[in-house]
């Protein structure tokens, strides 16, 4: 079976790909696609489409469901994303299952016998929007854990031990006890809409923080006020004013 994975973070694409070798060790795997413009490159010149489709929702430069609305498609999707809410419109474009992250093992199996078992030519509309409901009502999975990038390796890291991400020069950076310098592969706009808001704040353009990390918070001038962390007391982490309120209110909540 000829399977294509849709998904723009590599750490992910390797740990989906490990699942679904795992599950079915003889898979055959077309080059992972990144974007919705790679998407719509890829099917507008292929011939040979895959059997099976794993597909992220938000991609880099748009949701996935952009290069399937132009292109009549028949190949069987499993979507694989950190977000319940496009639920309903996945089982619109021949959606096999709707997978909320993080994922394992069991759930890809799952998954493939629903495939196996041809369960999308026996879906009707109702049940459709009856799934989608139910995956709509799930409580809302955020991130636990995340790939960083060190000097010297690659490793998972719990996000509630990092106190604050940091954005610069197009690099997301890590702020950890440890100290060690490490960069993640995604944008702090990304990275926002995965974190539980009870813990994590953006503060400004450049910092999200951890409300465990904070170490202080002070007046600075013209209404701002300056943050400080736990793994880099030195840096000071401006809070504009117009998020002054929200952020006090959201540390005392």
């Amino acid at each position: 079976m000829k399977i294509l994975i849709i998904e723009d973070e590599i750490p992910a694409q390797r740990y989906l790909k490990k699942c679904i070798e795992k599950v079915m060790p003889s898979a055959e795997f077309i080059f992972p696609i990144q974007s919705v413009e790679e998407g719509k490159e890829f099917f507008n010149s292929k011939s040979d489409l895959p059997d099976l489709i794993f597909s992220d929702i938000e991609l880099s430069d748009g949701l996935s469901f952009d290069i399937y609305k132009d292109i009549d498609l028949k190949v069987p999707i499993i979507f694989v994303t950190a977000y319940n809410d496009y639920a309903l419109r996945a089982f619109e474009v021949n959606s096999v299952d709707y997978l909320l992250k993080p994922i394992n093992e069991s759930d890809i199996e799952k998954s493939l016998e629903k495939f196996n078992n041809n369960t999308i030519n026996h879906l009707s509309n109702e049940t459709i929007k009856d799934v989608a409901k139910g995956v709509e009502q799930q409580e809302i999975s955020f991130r636990q854990r995340i790939w960083v990038n060190y000097p010297t390796n690659l490793t998972i890291a719990e996000v509630n031990q990092i106190h604050a991400f940091q954005s610069e020069n197009k690099t997301v950076f890590v702020h950890q006890d440890n100290g060690v310098s490490g960069h993640i592969d995604l944008t702090l706009d990304k990275l926002e809409k995965e974190l539980d808001p009870e813990y994590f704040f953006r503060v400004n353009r450049q910092f999200i923080v951890n409300i465990n990390g904070v170490v202080s918070i002070e007046p600075h001038y013209n209404g701002k006020w300056v943050l400080r962390i736990k793994s880099d007391e030195q840096i000071e982490i401006i809070i504009p004013k117009e998020k002054v309120s929200k952020f006090k209110q959201w540390m005392v909540k």
